[in-house]
């Protein structure tokens, strides 16, 4: 595989805590198809039992969202269709992720390099904190996650990955080799990251586009690659989307516990800057 990709300078659009201190960044992900606005409207809505949102659970988090590019469906162009859609890589097929499946790796391989950039970025704003910084994405950000989460140097303050599966998975292949299907420079090695992570998998049984058999396989795939700080949650509906108010519920307390977050807010959004 080619190493040469040129990362994407993704625009983020983010939220400011401008009345409390800069203590973490969240960079969560949207899936396919989708736009950050739109997303931001989805988010602001998936509320706790005790209607708590991201921004108001956690006010001192700077919540950064990239917008995937606009990128050409493969499998429309081969019917003779020109279609784009906003994605982090392409899929030829989605109700068989597998098939072509070496079409998702120039998209990947872009994306993951842009968004390791980001975290650099924000660790960088952080002191080098590189604990203090969460990612999170939903399907295909998700995804797109997974494979960052494999190709990062350092350990993280945490992953949550929301109805998401993990890409290339379907030949039982070893950590190493799934570095080697990106083939990016910089490539870690061992498993540090996986190990020291903590990772929160929150997925709905009645997903009808990432089916739940795929998120339960991502689970075995992080740990047998050696994650040891894992939590599975699995609801009995709430199809390809966020549980609420449990799946919020789970964020916030598994949050709280991984980073000893004492503080859950003060009730009140913070200034949102687009």
């Amino acid at each position: 595989m080619p190493s040469s990709s040129p990362a994407i300078n993704f625009p983020p659009l983010q939220t400011h805590t401008y009345q409390h201190p800069h203590t973490h960044t969240l960079i969560f992900l949207h899936g396919r198809g989708d736009k950050v606005p739109s997303f931001l409207t989805a988010l602001s809505a998936w509320e706790s039992s005790t209607a708590l949102t991201l921004r108001t659970a956690f006010p001192t988090f700077r919540l950064v969202f990239p917008q995937a590019p606009l990128r050409p469906v493969a499998a429309a162009a081969a019917k003779g269709e020109r279609l784009e859609w906003n994605q982090w890589f392409d899929v030829w097929n989605t109700n068989d992720f597998s098939d072509n499946e070496e079409l998702q790796a120039e998209g990947l391989r872009e994306s993951v390099s842009g968004i390791r950039a980001m975290i650099d970025e924000e660790a960088e704003m952080l002191g080098g904190r590189y604990d203090r910084i969460l990612i999170a994405g939903i399907s295909m950000g998700g995804a797109t996650l997974i494979h960052t989460l494999f190709n990062l140097e350092k350990p993280i303050g945490a992953f949550l990955g929301f109805c998401c599966r993990c890409p290339f998975s379907g030949s039982k292949k070893t950590l190493e080799q799934m570095r080697a299907v990106l083939g990016l420079p910089g490539t870690p090695q061992g498993n540090e990251v996986l190990r020291k992570t903590p990772i929160l998998l929150e997925h709905c049984i009645d997903d009808p586009l990432v089916r739940i058999e795929s998120g339960r396989n991502l689970r075995e795939v992080l740990l047998n690659f050696g994650a040891e700080r894992l939590e599975w949650k699995e609801y009995g509906t709430g199809g390809h989307w966020f549980k609420a108010p449990d799946g919020m519920d789970d964020v916030i307390s598994f949050v709280q516990n991984v980073l000893e977050v004492v503080d859950s807010g003060s009730g009140k959004d913070v200034d949102m800057d687009i």
